[in-house]
């Protein structure tokens, strides 16, 4: 029976300190792909006018020759980067991908959705990519798939005729907490309901449980893969490569590669780690696949990690541009998100207080 693996990998910003290869110290890991899968979290662009945010990714449109240097063959880029240089550095980004041949999924500069079938060893697989939040701007052709569950059905009803699997593309969920918010659970069923094979996560910067649900799989973040964890308040510096192996009828096995990201934010394979990140990665999936993560529990995990890394986010905003950030930051602060967030903090301290005593 012939079979593909399929390497997925999360977020790449291109950027390392000493302007080395971001990659180099997987390249043999990578050498035993059929298809190679990561979530471009950067602009390809030398545009200079940059959008108003703590943490703005670009990078020089020849960094992609690392991408291809090392056999990337899809990216994801439907993020919350993709217009930090606004829409000129989308159109740059898009051309510079086209240009060298690489397969890109969730934005397109034309009006339809934007997907991709790759074929290897006779096997089809179909790919999509979408992101929580609006950032299309039809009047300037720029189109971000958004994560909506209606229409990621119809486009896996529709891909899935063309090929042997569909594979999904979330950017989603909340940064720098390691587990997924219980809608998100529901969402990823329902699509592998619907006929996805695969769903592949990221957006939070740290890495999340993995759920064998019914024919399907769902890691829910892939974490960092080639990025600074400081820029984006990740107090950890693991990750992993998520190895699928699929014939003509769908998952056959997985298992995940280890990997630390080192002061380069050059991400490496540690034989010290190995077992550290692999039993981490059983112990959040532990809860997903018993079913027992409430939005009580959920919101006690996540809330002061949400709460800090926000705050440290607007404060930057508003040192850099001003009175309009600090009006967004008061909003965000009143928010029905933010209200339950305060509950939670002050429940979980009320329960370890009364446990001390």
């Amino acid at each position: 029976m012939s079979m593909l693996k399929l390497m997925a990998v999360g977020d790449i910003s291109l950027q390392t300190p000493s302007g080395g290869h971001p990659f180099e110290n997987v390249r043999g890991i990578f050498e035993s792909k059929d298809i190679l899968f990561g979530n471009l979290e950067t602009v390809l662009s030398n545009q200079r006018k940059k959008a108003e945010k703590a943490v703005v990714l670009d990078s020089s449109p020849k960094k992609v020759k690392y991408l291809k240097d090392v056999g990337f063959d899809i990216l994801n880029i439907a993020n919350n980067h993709i217009m930090d240089l606004g829409s000129e550095g989308f159109h740059d980004t898009l051309g510079t991908l086209r240009k060298e041949g690489l397969s890109f999924i969730g934005a397109n500069d034309k009006s339809e959705q934007s997907y991709a079938i790759l074929e290897k060893h006779g096997i089809r697989l179909g790919f999509l990519g979408y992101t929580q939040g609006r950032f299309s701007l039809p009047e300037k052709r720029v189109w971000i798939n958004e994560l909506n569950l209606s229409d990621i059905a119809g486009d896996i009803e529709s891909l899935k005729r063309q090929c042997d699997s569909v594979i999904i593309s979330l950017h989603w969920g909340t940064e720098n907490v390691f587990y997924p918010s219980p809608k998100q659970i529901d969402l990823a069923h329902r699509l592998i309901d619907t006929g996805a094979t695969i769903i592949l996560g990221h957006h939070p910067h740290v890495i999340q449980g993995i759920d064998r649900y019914k024919h399907g799989l769902i890691a829910y973040s892939l974490g960092n893969f080639q990025f600074n964890p400081e820029i984006s308040y990740t107090k950890t510096n693991n990750s992993m490569i998520l190895c699928s192996e699929l014939s003509k009828e769908g998952l056959e096995n997985y298992y995940i590669i280890p990997v630390v990201i080192d002061q380069y934010f050059s991400p490496g394979v540690s034989g010290e780690a190995k077992e550290e990140i692999s039993s981490f990665v059983r112990s959040l999936s532990e809860p997903i696949s018993s079913g027992t993560l409430t939005w009580g529990w959920w919101f006690e995990q996540i809330a002061e990690e949400y709460l800090s890394g926000n705050m440290k986010s607007f404060i930057i905003r508003v040192r850099r541009y001003g009175i309009k950030h600090l009006l967004q930051a008061v909003i965000w602060l009143l928010s029905p998100f933010c209200l339950r967030c305060y509950a939670a903090v002050i429940g979980r301290r009320f329960r370890r207080s009364f446990r001390k005593a």
